[in-house]
């Protein structure tokens, strides 16, 4: 696997193993969400990467991002250009190998349940993954609630799960919710996730309009084992008050 540099990091939160931690908001009376923003982790720069083809089978625009330069300006499904960029802070690495497609260097070879990943039940989009890596969401609009979705995959893995974590600042060290995903069988790491994926609802940005993002494997070693392969982003407009912060789950 290619590695991007050896990285003096520690992940300081508490890992809180397959549980789900949602800040709710009330939205009954909101207007529907945009089109969501649709995101593959790795592209014609990265190792072994491709650029996703867009739009995909389903219509759907993507955006194909990877740790060499800001990416700015995502595009939504509808292929429309919203104020989103994404911008790594640091990656472990990037790679498709032991990914969907086990060793087979063509997305075709992917295995995965189109339908129950919905829009990210695209072969090309699950084909590659970053490892072990933290990222900022630029450009959102604090005035509005997000919905993150994950989708991790990944055989062999020396962690069976992958934590994704919603942080409070650029040093990556306070979360502020987190959610787990399998991203093979347990106990049988031959079998990657081909049809789960993980989500976090009524995620607000901060003030300055960023969401800072990390993900990491749950071994002793944690700066291997987390993989993110694709994601989703929706925006929902505030209606009613912000919803509550939920507190750092770190003692």
């Amino acid at each position: 696997m290619n590695r991007i540099g050896r990285l003096a990091f520690f992940f300081s939160c508490v890992v809180i193993p397959m549980a789900a931690l949602y800040a709710k908001v009330n939205v009954s009376e909101a207007p529907p969400p945009s089109s969501p923003v649709l995101i593959t982790f790795g592209n014609s720069q990265s190792y072994r990467g491709i650029n996703m083809p867009s739009p995909d089978p389903r219509g759907n625009f993507w955006n194909s991002v990877g740790a060499g330069a800001v990416n700015s300006p995502l595009t939504n499904a509808a292929g429309e250009v919203t104020t989103m960029g994404l911008s790594f802070q640091f990656a472990a690495g990037t790679d498709y190998y032991n990914g969907p497609s086990g060793a087979i260097q063509n997305p075709s070879a992917c295995v995965i349940d189109t339908d129950a990943l919905g829009n990210l039940g695209v072969k090309e989009a699950v084909y590659h993954y970053y490892v072990n890596s933290a990222f900022q969401i630029q450009g959102l609009d604090p005035k509005k609630v997000y919905s993150l979705t994950f989708f991790g995959s990944h055989k062999y893995s020396p962690s069976d799960y992958t934590i994704y974590s919603v942080c409070s600042d650029a040093s990556y060290s306070k979360a502020v919710t987190s959610i787990s995903l399998y991203v093979q069988s347990p106990g049988n790491p031959g079998a990657h996730n081909s049809n789960k994926v993980a989500t976090l609802g009524g995620i607000s940005p901060q003030s300055n309009g960023i969401i800072y993002i990390k993900f990491q494997g749950t071994n002793r070693d944690s700066s291997v084992g987390g993989y993110l392969n694709c994601m989703q982003i929706v925006d929902i407009p505030r209606t009613n008050a912000p919803p509550p912060r939920l507190a750092n789950p770190s003692p």
